[in-house]
């Protein structure tokens, strides 16, 4: 059985859709998946902030699932830049995000080649900012698909700068200018750095606009539906909109949480930062605060903040936990509010909820711009986060219903993919063919169950050879 090689960067969020994609695989016994993540085995205590246990959490998850896991060398200087990341906010900590992310990339390349020179897969699949994967997967002439969380970084009419947080539909002004700058700045330097390392390794130039552009001329997977997005223009012939990606995470830790604790006669709100910016108290405080009043209950995923709430006195309706099994208890929520990070917008959709997003950094604030868009919630910078503001939206969200049917609506639609089972087809086809997946110009981009077989049938009769390797 030939093995294909998953490869992300050491956060949960990153991890998530690839493990429902591996875990898929193995069930279904075609190909052997291992995933190299870059990691450490476990301190015996946890660091701060919390984002640096990452690089013992998510190979733990890993361990956890039963799958093969090779532990890559954390890169000189993600020390520095996570501490910077998990204090940054707005458009710095996109820019911090990219240097944390492709810092080592030369000797994080060299290291996986040689993983996988020792033992060779038939295709190579990442995350679409895992640049020591790419560039490996370019070296030896591999077949490789870039995994995307949401097309959030492709490009469209009305669609402002990804990170900017500007609305949907904005398409003048000063503030779209200075964004439209920042993110130009932003990408030539991500340009010229890549090119660098690219000529160490004797490949030639890449994309100029290497962000923004599907990032592999094989195959781009987006791990979300059309119907969840803004109208993109740019994702090329080989991207597929496969469906949120996590039905295999289903009853992952779920056993031994209280179900039993939620009152199905109260209005059920949960509440999330995420796996990264979680260690916020303040905001915690005052977000329970706000929602200190009769008929709700309240659950809390509070992360590394969990240690400093749970040392004071808490309101009589609130539920607080370290982390909880998400994928299973958003469907029993009534709200949700959460940063605005792609797992937990697309699962919220996907279980037909609708959201209050207080997004930090990053592609949180484009997130709560898609949320508005949609009609499936509301958008509250952080910024303007009092006690009273968050009450008042959350009564909107509560007595306006066109918010909850459309999340709903959203919900059923979603019904229609399934997100680890087409994912896992596409790269088969790609390790069976290994040619580049291409639809036809004009094509529908979401994968449907209905429609997965018939479109496996039309792909393995036209993929046409790559346009770009080593």
């Amino acid at each position: 059985m030939s093995d294909i090689a998953f490869l992300c960067h050491p956060t949960v969020g990153h991890l998530n859709t690839l493990l429902s994609t591996a875990l898929k695989m193995k069930v279904e016994g075609v190909y052997n998946p291992r995933l190299l993540v870059p990691g450490a085995p476990s301190l015996g205590f946890r660091l701060r902030p919390d984002i640096l246990n990452n690089v013992v959490d998510v190979p733990a998850m890993v361990e956890r699932a039963g799958l093969p896991l090779e532990r890559l060398r954390p890169a000189l200087g993600v020390l520095y830049h996570a501490i910077r990341l998990a204090r940054s906010m707005a458009y710095q900590e996109t820019r911090i995000a990219l240097e944390l992310f492709t810092a080592g990339a030369e000797s994080g390349a060299r290291e996986v080649i040689r993983r996988l020179e020792k033992n060779p897969v038939e295709v190579v699949v990442t995350d679409f900012v895992f640049y020591p994967a790419i560039l490996a997967a370019e070296k030896l002439g591999l077949p490789w698909a870039a995994v995307y969380h949401s097309g959030l970084t492709f490009r469209g009419r009305g669609v402002p700068p990804w990170g900017s947080g500007l609305p949907l539909g904005t398409q003048t002004g000063p503030e779209l200018k200075a964004a439209e700058d920042a993110e130009a700045e932003v990408l030539a330097k991500l340009a010229r750095k890549m090119n660098k390392v690219r000529r160490s390794l004797g490949l030639g130039p890449g994309p100029d606009d290497v962000l923004r552009n599907p990032a592999s001329p094989w195959l781009n997977l987006v791990m979300s539906h059309e119907g969840l997005e803004a109208p993109r223009s740019n994702e090329g012939q080989s991207c597929f909109y496969v469906g949120p990606c996590f039905s295999t995470r289903r009853g992952i830790d779920a056993e031994g949480f209280p179900f039993e604790k939620l009152n199905n006669n109260l209005y059920k709100v949960y509440v999330s930062l995420g796996t990264v910016f979680n260690d916020k108290p303040e905001v915690f405080r005052t977000i329970l605060r706000g929602l200190d009043a009769p008929g709700i209950q309240v659950v809390v995923s509070a992360g590394a903040a969990y240690p400093s709430l749970i040392s004071k006195p808490l309101p009589s309706n609130v539920l607080l936990f370290r982390r909880v099994p998400q994928v299973d208890l958003l469907p029993k929520m009534d709200l949700v509010i959460g940063h605005g990070g792609n797992n937990t917008t697309n699962e919220t959709l996907a279980a037909g909820k609708p959201l209050l997003v207080i997004p930090v950094g990053g592609e949180q604030h484009d997130n709560a711009r898609r949320v508005e868009y949609l009609g499936v919630g509301l958008f509250l910078p952080l910024l303007e986060l009092t006690a009273e503001r968050l009450r008042q939206e959350v009564t909107r969200l509560r007595q306006e219903p066109t918010y909850r049917e459309n999340a709903e609506a959203l919900g059923l639609w979603l019904e229609e993919s399934d997100g680890p089972t087409s994912a896992s087809a596409l790269i088969s086809l790609l390790a069976r063919r290994r040619k580049p997946l291409c639809l036809p110009l004009g094509s529908p981009r979401t994968v449907t169950r209905t429609g997965l077989d018939s479109l496996l049938a039309s792909l393995d009769d036209s993929t046409t050879p790559a346009t770009r390797s080593a």
